[in-house]
């Protein structure tokens, strides 16, 4: 292959490189976005599929009429399912803001006695006397004020918000419903359509993408979610047996902080048992140390299984994509960093980035020839 041929070869690799990374990064989060209705359609059609093909073949109901039925009882069920949902957490969270006064204060009296008890310990040492723990005490009392000072601003915005964006959930919630009808009626239709004018090599790479995605990410969120289901159980009843109010919210909150790899439960609980401890309450101390190991156990027990190594990264590689992940988009990049980190490194492993890491390491083997002196 002649020099220029090569290097002809090597700048058309990178620059559809270049223009593939440009798309996935910046275009086509922007797509889904636009059309989230259609691919919310996409996936309930995938869901519901299975049922009318069921209700075709063995009850002899037409397909369209099958996916109508279906429809209609899975809006029912959803609907149903979303009201409990949303009935629950409207009583919960009235009650925990009408409480959340309540549980601030006895929250300052016991970070102060806390800090109190602390100051007495550290005073005994000659080197901490001259430590001011008044200013300590002081500016955490006046951040628990600011919290509880902030919270009807806070929710009278957030109320605004979702009244301001109750039309266009309807016209998507149609929408989307209209897009899961015909993805089910005229499914085979529009199969033979994109195999008509897609290319076959294109058709091929686009399910070997599908399986890679469905195998990885797919399998990661359920498995999380799976192991974030019995974490909160678990905390959720430890904290009844503290006896502490609203333990189904805080429980719920702990748990999604124990999905987040670098947070985990200690996150909450860890200082919760310190404070408790210096204020006095060695029970309640104890008990939340004993919980945060349990849950800590039952999370080591279970991850491996749910999970399993085929989808798994080691430590570094895990801290290496949450951290690019937190630059992109704090705590959400974070979660999303993870699946898309272990996808990368399963596309790597079935060769994806071969030719571009070929044209690189052709590009260092002739700069360090090139740079020789005879």
């Amino acid at each position: 292959m002649k020099q220029s041929t090569k290097y002809l070869k090597i700048c058309c690799n990178l620059a559809w490189a270049v223009t593939l990374i440009f798309v996935l990064v910046f275009v086509i989060p922007r797509l889904l976005l636009f059309f989230m209705p259609f691919i919310v359609g996409f996936i309930l059609s995938l869901i519901a599929n299975p049922v009318v093909r069921f209700l075709e073949k063995k009850l002899k109901i037409k397909r369209k009429y099958g996916t109508v039925l279906i429809i209609i009882l899975v809006v029912g069920a959803v609907g149903l399912l979303c009201y409990g949902v949303w009935a629950a957490l409207v009583v919960g969270i009235k009650g925990f803001m009408n409480y959340l006064p309540t549980m601030t204060v006895n929250a300052e009296m016991e970070i102060t006695a806390a800090l109190d008890s602390i100051e007495n310990m550290v005073q005994k040492i000659p080197i901490f006397k001259e430590f001011n723990m008044d200013e300590a005490g002081a500016a955490v009392t006046e951040t628990l004020g600011g919290l509880v000072a902030g919270e009807d601003s806070v929710t009278i915005t957030a109320i605004g918000g979702i009244a301001k964006s109750i039309p266009n959930l309807l016209v998507s919630a149609v929408m989307g419903f209209l897009a899961t009808y015909f993805f089910i009626a005229d499914r085979d239709r529009l199969a033979e359509l994109l195999s008509k004018h897609l290319p076959v090599s294109f058709q091929e790479k686009t399910m070997q993408m599908y399986g890679h995605i469905i195998k990885v990410v797919g399998g990661y969120f359920k498995a999380q979610f799976k192991i974030m289901g019995v974490i909160y159980i678990v905390i959720t009843i430890g904290l009844i047996l503290l006896k502490v109010n609203y333990a189904w919210l805080i429980g719920f909150g702990i748990a999604f902080l124990d999905m987040l790899p670098v947070f985990g439960t200690g996150t909450v609980l860890t200082p919760w048992a310190v404070i408790k401890f210096f204020s006095g309450n060695y029970k309640i101390a104890i008990g939340m140390l004993v919980l945060y190991v349990v849950s800590l156990l039952v999370h080591q027990l279970i991850q491996p299984k749910l999970i399993g190594e085929s989808v798994g990264m080691n430590p570094f590689a895990t801290l290496f994509f949450m951290y690019v992940g937190y630059q992109f988009s704090s705590v959400v990049g974070m979660i999303i960093a993870i699946p898309v980190g272990m996808l990368l490194i399963n596309f790597y492993k079935a060769g994806a980035f071969d030719t571009v890491l070929w044209c690189f390491g052709e590009i260092v083997k002739d700069f360090n020839e090139f740079r020789k002196v005879k």
